[in-house]
């Protein structure tokens, strides 16, 4: 999973050229919002899994998690982000190297956590290291689908 994910840092640098392109038909937002606030997710994300405490632990059930976890797919304008997941605004393509770069020095550590290390997800509960790494991927592929329909 972490070469997946490595390749879509790729892929978003390479996006990023296009941040101001816009399609209202697509989203209310630009190319360079989706890419900095799926970047900022997996920022925050890889923190929080650093900082967790593995005996701590609790796996949930949640049907959405299990829908979403299953088959990859988030639907579009059914969620809304959380205001600390948003970005503030600023140089997006700036921003989005800075996140490229404290992203890339943090995946190598997280690589060897505890398998219990998590984070808490407001929807679907605790996410265990594999669950995390996973849904970081399916919501970044998410973003990075509607910015090729913008950029059609």
């Amino acid at each position: 999973m972490m070469q997946k994910l490595l390749l879509q840092l790729e892929e978003i640098e390479n996006l990023r050229q296009f941040s101001d392109k816009t399609s209202t038909e697509v989203s209310e937002a630009n190319v360079g919002w989706h890419l900095e606030h799926s970047l900022i997710i997996i920022s925050r994300i890889l923190e929080g899994l650093k900082k967790s405490n593995p005996n701590e632990f609790k796996p949930h059930f949640s049907f959405p998690k299990l829908i979403v976890m299953t088959t990859g797919y988030i639907p579009r304008k059914k969620a809304k982000a959380p205001k600390f997941t948003i970005p503030s605004g600023g140089e997006i393509i700036q921003n989005i190297e800075n996140l490229i770069v404290d992203i890339k020095k943090n995946l190598p550590e997280v690589e060897n956590l505890n398998a219990n290390s998590f984070v808490e997800h407001p929807l679907f509960g605790h996410l265990n290291l594999k669950q995390t790494l996973k849904f970081l991927y399916i919501h970044t592929h998410h973003h990075l689908k509607i910015v090729k329909d913008i950029l059609k």
